[in-house]
C-alpha cells in the first residue's frame, strides 16, 4: 500500500465527517458545476446559432446518446464502491481486480454501442416521431455520438474511480480542463465552422476523451495500490456480475434521465407542439445545472459512505448521509429562489431574444420546478443506498420511478393537456420521496 493512499484510508475513518465532507464532497461539487457550465454553454450556443429547430433536434437525440452516460455510470460507481468496501475490508488484491474488470467493461461496453448506434441512430430518431430538418440535424449529433462512445463510458467510469481512489481535487482540475475545451470546441464547430449539431456532438465527444483518458492514466502509474495490469483486466464473471448489481442503480438513474426527457418530448409532441419541446430544452438545462450539484454531494460522500460500511462504523456512516441531505436542500432552496424570481434570465441565457418561446417556456418553469428539492432527496438517498451495498433499495426506488413516471405522464397529459406534462415529474418525485424516508428508517433500525 503506498503511503498517500494508506494516509487517505485512515482519514476516510478517523477524520471528523463533517471535514471529510468538506474534502470530498466539495471538490466533486465544483468539478459537477464545472461539468455544468459546459453543459450550459452547449445550450447557449445551440439556442443562439441553431434556434428552436437546433434546440428540439438536440431534445430528441441526447436522451438516446445518454444511455452512454448511464453504462459508463454504472460501471464506475458499481465498481467504485465495491473496490471501497473491500479496501476497508482490507482485501486490497480483489479490490484491485475489481478495478480492472471495470475497465475492461469500459471498452467492450463501447464497442457494442459504437457498431450499433451508427447503424440504427436515424431508424431510433423515426421511431420516437422526429422528420424533417429536426430529424436531420437531431440524427447528426446522435451519430457522432455513438461513433466516439468509449470515451464519454470511460470518462463517467474513471472520474467515479479516481475521487475514490482518493484524488477528488485532481477530478476538478481535470473537468475544468475538459469544461474549457469544451467551450472552446462549440465556439469552433458551432459559431466559426457551421458543422451545426453534429459539431456541437464532436465538442463534447473530446472533451470526454480528455478527461477521460486524463483520469484513467492515473491508474496505470505508480501513485496507486489500483494499478492496472493485463491480468486484473481478465473478465471475471462473478466481478462482473457484482459490478452490475452495485451499479444497477446508477445505471437506472441516468437511465431515469433519458426515459424522462424522452417521455416528456412525445407528450409535448402529442398534446402540443416543437415550440413546447424547444421550451422543454430550457427547462431541461436549467435543472440539469442544480442536479449536477446534487450529483456532486452524490458522488462526493460515496467514499465516505463505502469505507466506513466496510469498517463497520454505520455511525459516522448516518452522519454523512445526514449532512448530504442538509445540504441537497439547501441548494434546492437556493434554486428555486432564483428560478422563481427571475425565469426570464433563463429563458434568456439559453434561447436568447426569443419572443415566441420566452412566455412558454416561463411558464413550463413555473410548473415544473416545485418538485426539484424531492428530486435532489431521492438521488442523494439512491446514491447511499447504492455506497452501503443496499443494491436492492437503490434499484427499487430507481426502478420505480421510472416506471412511474411513465403512467404520470401520460395520465396527466391526456387530463390535463401541456401544464399536465409540466407538472408530472414532481409528482412522482413527491411519492418516492416519502417512501424513501419508510426505508431509510428501518434500515437504520436494523443498524442499532
Amino acid at each position: 500500500m503506498t503511503t498517500n493512499t494508506a494516509s487517505a484510508d485512515q482519514r476516510l475513518l478517523q477524520e471528523p465527517i463533517v471535514k471529510l465532507f468538506w474534502r470530498y464532497a466539495i471538490p466533486t461539487i465544483a468539478s459537477m458545476l464545472v461539468t455544468g457550465v459546459y453543459v450550459t454553454i452547449d445550450g447557449i450556443f445551440i439556442g443562439h446559432y441553431l434556434g428552436e429547430t437546433g434546440l428540439a433536434g438536440m431534445m430528441l437525440a441526447y436522451p438516446v446518446g445518454a444511455i452512454l452516460y448511464a453504462v459508463g455510470a454504472m460501471i464506475g460507481m458499481g465498481s467504485a464502491a465495491l473496490v471501497s468496501i473491500n479496501l476497508g475490508q482490507g482485501n486490497v488484491a480483489k479490490a484491485r481486480k475489481l478495478l480492472g474488470n471495470a475497465f475492461s467493461l469500459c471498452l467492450l461496453a463501447g464497442s457494442i454501442f459504437a457498431l450499433l448506434g451508427t447503424v440504427f441512430s436515424q431508424d431510433i430518431l423515426t421511431a420516437l416521431g422526429a422528420e424533417g430538418a429536426i430529424l436531420h440535424d437531431a440524427n447528426e449529433y446522435l451519430f457522432w455520438y455513438f461513433a466516439l462512445c468509449h470515451f464519454p463510458i470511460i470518462s463517467m467510469a474513471f472520474t467515479s474511480l479516481l475521487r475514490n481512489d482518493g484524488r477528488p481535487t485532481m477530478v476538478t482540475y481535470v473537468l475544468i480542463l475538459g469544461g474549457v475545451l469544451n467551450t472552446f470546441l462549440d465556439w469552433l464547430f458551432i459559431a466559426v465552422f457551421p458543422f451545426g449539431l453534429a459539431g456541437a456532438a464532436i465538442a463534447t465527444m473530446l472533451s470526454q476523451a480528455v478527461t477521460g483518458l486524463l483520469c484513467l492514466q492515473h491508474f496505470f502509474g505508480d501513485k496507486t495500490q489500483l494499478k492496472i495490469n493485463l491480468e486484473q483486466m481478465k473478465l471475471n464473471l462473478d466481478h462482473c456480475l457484482n459490478i452490475a448489481r452495485v451499479g444497477l442503480p446508477s445505471f437506472l438513474m441516468n437511465l431515469y434521465l433519458s426515459i424522462v426527457l424522452t417521455l416528456h418530448n412525445t407528450a409535448f409532441l402529442w398534446v402540443g407542439g416543437p415550440l413546447h419541446v424547444a421550451a422543454y430544452g430550457v427547462v431541461s438545462y436549467t435543472e440539469a445545472f442544480f442536479y449536477l450539484i446534487f450529483e456532486g454531494i452524490a458522488l462526493g460522500t460515496q467514499p465516505i459512505y463505502s469505507f466506513n460500511t466496510g469498517a463497520g462504523r454505520y455511525d459516522r456512516v448516518k452522519q454523512a448521509r445526514n449532512i448530504a441531505f442538509g445540504m441537497t436542500l439547501l441548494t434546492a432552496a437556493c434554486g428555486l429562489a432564483l428560478i422563481y424570481s427571475r425565469p426570464e434570465w433563463l429563458v434568456y441565457l439559453f434561447a436568447g431574444d426569443n419572443p415566441n418561446l420566452a412566455p412558454v417556456a416561463i411558464e413550463g418553469m413555473r410548473y415544473y420546478f416545485w418538485g426539484l428539492p424531492f428530486e435532489g432527496l431521492i438521488l442523494v438517498g439512491a446514491s447511499y443506498f447504492q455506497a452501503i451495498n443496499c443494491a436492492k433499495q437503490a434499484s427499487m426506488l430507481t426502478g420505480t420511478k421510472l416506471l412511474l413516471i411513465a403512467a404520470i405522464i401520460y395520465c396527466f397529459a391526456w387530463a390535463f393537456g401541456v401544464n399536465g406534462v409540466w407538472v408530472s415529474l414532481a409528482t412522482c418525485s413527491t411519492m418516492l420521496v416519502v417512501w424513501m424516508f419508510w426505508a431509510l428508517k428501518r434500515l437504520d433500525h436494523s443498524h442499532r
